[in-house]
């Protein structure tokens, strides 16, 4: 019938987030050093910095994303929208700014 591949997709979808629940510990922990020390660096600092991270975490037997991206980690796609709206360029160097500054407690330097 027309449901058929609904049970395939809701399968996928169910572990899926399974997945991303498991990683979820490792995932914020880098989301919070990324917004607590690398604001003021280069896009290549900070990838530089998260791959060691990610493979510190990874050694501690903590589960994370292989290949985290800080901004489908903590980015709100309809917040991102308006801030391009507003005129916020569509990089992700300044979608990650703008995350680091509304996400985090203390107002960091950005670059």
């Amino acid at each position: 019938g027309g449901l058929g591949g609904e049970k395939a997709r809701w399968t996928q979808a169910a572990h899926d987030l399974h997945e991303s629940f498991t990683r979820l510990i490792g995932d914020m922990l880098l989301a919070s050093g990324v917004i607590a020390y690398l604001g003021a660096f280069t896009t290549e600092f900070r990838n530089h910095a998260i791959e060691q991270w990610t493979a510190g975490i990874m050694e501690k037997g903590i589960p994370c994303s292989a290949h985290f991206n800080f901004i489908h980690a903590l980015g709100d796609p309809v917040k991102m929208r308006s801030w391009q709206i507003w005129g916020l360029p569509k990089d992700d160097v300044s979608a990650a700014n703008a995350i680091i500054i509304f996400e985090g407690g203390r107002w960091p330097l950005c670059i």
